[in-house]
This record gives structure tokens, C-alpha cells and sequence, in this order.
């Protein structure tokens, strides 16, 4: 009896001892003395602190070798979800900051350090009439607000234009004139839209007082719109946009920006 006793105990304690011995050979076990924590890097892409001057970027990394997956995320936006991509793009861009967060992780769930970038988007070069943002992402039945703003100008006094639109996918609920060109108290603003045609036309200007005209970015006007189809729909400028100084000189349009409306 004590004979098979001793027998189960040295049988017990080699396979013990063994199991213990794989365990630590595990590459993902972090109590191995070889364990190496996942690690990820960007390998293209803005650096941080850069200025580009186009309206996307693809950005692509790489983890060591037993990172099976990654998530990403833009600014303060939630994470997106965990995938073995090592590619994104984004595209439509609007002017200003961005962010950039990338983290990987092994299969065991031990995770990477936190790495981003930080970079601007400086891709439109005013005097410029474009829409703010670029791309709206919402659903069939909602409504959305969308600005049409002047970039970088000097001396702008009055802007004129007009839209086109699919009134079959949108439609134009409201109207309102933007706060950049009421300036002294005083301010003409005339909007139409139809939206059996598809067509917006949009005055607006200052008018008097000691500062007739302003420099720099603002709102021109706000347009609340309404999805009535999934897809992708278009804002676009017909070609017959104008600046006016205080003299009522032109002042040049180097570049206009169409909006989008994506819905589903």
C-alpha cells in the first residue's frame, strides 16, 4: 500500500512539474522570464506635430510578431473595434487638429501601450466657399445642420451663391444667416430654396457701420436638412459664387468644397 502510495505521488509530481515547465515555455504566459509585452508602432502616416495638405491620410503600423489584433481611435472619439487591420484611411478631412490612437493586443487580452499622433489638416488654401463638415453621417428620417463658411478671406463684405441638391434624397427645412458677416448690427440676408428642384440660392452681406468687411473664417449660413433616402447625397455649388469687398470689387475664389450627406 505505502508502495503504491509513493508510486501516485512521484507520478503526480512529475506531471505537475511538467505542466509547470510548459507553462513557463508559454510566450504569452508573463511569467515566463522570456515574455516579451506587446508593443505596437506607426510604420506611415503623418508624423506628429505635421501640418499635411490634403484632406485624407492612410495611416499603417505594425505590432511584434504575437500581436494578433488592434483597435484604433480618432480624437475623443470610442475606440473602434479590435481587428487584425493594420491599414486605415480617413478621408474628408475638415480643417483643424487631429488625433490619432492606435493599441494592439495578444490573444491571452495582456495589451499594448497607448500610441498617437498628432497632426493638422490644412488642406484648402483660401480665400475659399466650402461646407463644414465635409461629410454627414446620419440616418434616413433625421435632420442635420451643415454650415457654409468662408475660408480665409480679406476685406469680405458680401458673398452670393447658389446650391444644387437631389430633392428626392434631401430636403431644405430651414435657413438661417451665419454670424460672420453680421458685424455691425446690420446685415442683408436674403435665402431661397425649392425643393421640388433641388435648388438653394443664398445673398448675404454686411451692411455699414464703422467695420463694412471682415478677415479670416466664419459661418455664412446654416442649412437644416432633412434625409429622406439612404446613400449618399451631394451639396454641391453651381460655378457662380461670389466674393464682394466694400467696394464692391470681387474678391477671387480660389477654391469651393461640396458637402456630403451619407445616410443609411
Amino acid at each position: 500500500m505505502n508502495k503504491r502510495l509513493f508510486i501516485l505521488i512521484g507520478l503526480l509530481c512529475l506531471w505537475t512539474c511538467e505542466e509547470a515547465e510548459f507553462i513557463q515555455d508559454n510566450p504569452l504566459d508573463e511569467s515566463n522570464p522570456d515574455y516579451v509585452p506587446p508593443t505596437v508602432a506607426f510604420t506611415s502616416g503623418p508624423t506628429d506635430g505635421q501640418t499635411i495638405d490634403a484632406s485624407g491620410v492612410t495611416f499603417s503600423w505594425e505590432g511584434n510578431e504575437l500581436i494578433s489584433e488592434y483597435r484604433t481611435k480618432r480624437n475623443d472619439e470610442a475606440w473602434n473595434d479590435w481587428s487584425d487591420a493594420t491599414t486605415l484611411v480617413w478621408e474628408y478631412l475638415d480643417e483643424g487638429a487631429y488625433q490619432m490612437a492606435l493599441q494592439g493586443r495578444y490573444d491571452s487580452g495582456d495589451t499594448s501601450y497607448v500610441v498617437s499622433v498628432g497632426f493638422i489638416v490644412d488642406a484648402i488654401q483660401g480665400p475659399a466657399l466650402i461646407f463644414h463638415p465635409r461629410v454627414v453621417t446620419t440616418t434616413v428620417g433625421s435632420s442635420v445642420t451643415i454650415q457654409v463658411m468662408a475660408e480665409e478671406v480679406t476685406d469680405l463684405m458680401g458673398a452670393q451663391f447658389n446650391i444644387n441638391f437631389d430633392p428626392s434624397k434631401l430636403e431644405i427645412l430651414a435657413i438661417a444667416q451665419g454670424p460672420m458677416l453680421q458685424i455691425s448690427g446690420e446685415s442683408i440676408f436674403n435665402a431661397d430654396y425649392d425643393n421640388t428642384a433641388g435648388s438653394i440660392s443664398v445673398v448675404t452681406a454686411a451692411l455699414g457701420g464703422n467695420q463694412p468687411s471682415v478677415d479670416g473664417t466664419g459661418v455664412l449660413v446654416e442649412l437644416e436638412i432633412k434625409v429622406n433616402t439612404a446613400g449618399t447625397s451631394t451639396l454641391e455649388f453651381d460655378g457662380t459664387e461670389l466674393f464682394r469687398d466694400p467696394e464692391n470689387n470681387d474678391v477671387s475664389i480660389n477654391e469651393t468644397v461640396d458637402g456630403l450627406v451619407v445616410s443609411n
